[in-house]
This record gives C-alpha cells, structure tokens and sequence, in this order.
C-alpha cells in the first residue's frame, strides 16, 4: 500500500510538476488561518441524508484553534469530527508536494487550483485539492483520505472578519448507510434503516451558516 502511494506522489509530480509559487500560496492561506483569535459565532445546520430525517438545528461554536473546536448544538450531538480547517491544515503538519493545476471556474469566481500530496506516506490523507480565488479565499476543497472516506467543501464569503467563511457546504458520497469517519460524529444513530445493508451509494449534504461572530 505505501508503495502504491508512493508510485502515485512520483508518478503524479513528474506529470505535472511542483509549483514553489502554489505551495508558498497555500501556505499563506493556512498561516492566516492559524492567526485567527478566539471567538463564539452562531450555527445553524441543516442535513440532507436520504435515510436521515433531521430538522434544521441552531446552536453556537466556540473556536480556540483549529484543532480545538466546541460545538453546543440543541437536541443534537453531530458535527463534523474535524473543523474544515483542522483536516485541511493535516496536510500541511509535514512537507508537501504543492500542484498548479491552472484555472477554473466556482461559482463563476476564477480559481487557481491546487493539488496538495502529503510526502509523509503514513498520512492519513491522501490527498487534497483547493480552489483558490483572486482574494487568496479557499473556495472549494476536495479532501480525500486513506480510510475515513472523503468529501467536498464549498466556502462562502460575508462580511466576517479574519476572511472567516459564512457557509459551508459538505458533499459526499453515502454507502451501505454509512457516512464516511471523517464527517460522521454520531450521525449515524439517527439512521432509520442502520442496520440494513443496501449497497446503495446515494449523495449526503450538510449545511452549516455561521453569524454573529465575537472575537476575543
């Protein structure tokens, strides 16, 4: 298995090549991000898993880092195991391959695209891919892992300080009634058909918009 990975980061970069310009971009990104300070800011979230039924919850989130978030949500324990960030910046605790994969298309906003290879092949991630805008904003981010299953993130952008997101949006895939590890939290005790095997891949979203953010 470590040799696949390693065939693949080789393989991958003598196709494309590193770019220093997109990993010094990525970098930045990720530097602003662990200078945010603390705050406490608003959620509310909304799910849509087919064989999930649960009304939209509002709640609050205490941020301290990236790596230490607390979520307070009404009648209900589920969230994200990780914040956005928290994943995203796995990537990046050891050295990287970074990949100018050119231009394209987000919401009609142009962005750089960048793929992300850990060189650390006992990472849990396998790989990512962010869409950058010309405001140095992640506005998209594909994060696909060796064993937790893998997802999607859509970024929007307000009037927040620190160019903290609005809204984000989670898309993956569900299978056999599972949610991937990586987002699940104890989601899956609200399944009304848990225990039945289906083999059916169907699409999963959660929804969180966040407001009223208060910085220490």
């Amino acid at each position: 298995k470590k040799i696949i990975v390693l065939f693949y980061i080789i393989s991958f970069t003598q196709l494309f090549g590193q770019s220093e310009d997109a990993k010094t971009q990525i970098l930045d990104i990720m530097s602003k991000m662990e200078n945010v300070p603390e705050y406490n800011c608003e959620v509310k979230i909304k799910i849509d898993v087919k064989f999930i039924k649960i009304k939209e919850r509002t709640g609050k989130m205490y941020y301290s880092s990236p790596t230490e978030i607390d979520y307070k949500i009404n009648g209900f324990a589920f969230l994200p195991k990780k914040e956005m960030t928290a994943t995203s910046s796995e990537l990046f605790k050891k050295d990287f391959i970074a990949i100018d994969l050119g231009n394209e298309l987000v919401n009609n906003q142009d962005c750089d695209v960048i793929r992300v290879i850990p060189m650390d092949i006992e990472s849990e991630i396998s790989t990512g891919q962010f869409w950058v805008n010309k405001e140095n904003l992640i506005r998209k981010m594909t994060i696909i892992t060796k064993d937790k299953g893998s997802y999607d993130a859509l970024f929007e952008y307000g009037d927040i300080k620190y160019d903290l997101p609005k809204k984000i949006t989670m898309l993956f895939d569900v299978k056999d009634q599972k949610i991937p590890a990586l987002l699940s939290g104890d989601l899956e005790s609200f399944s009304e058909q848990k225990d039945k095997e289906t083999n059916e891949i169907s699409k999963g979203k959660i929804t969180i918009d966040y407001s009223n953010h208060r910085f220490n």
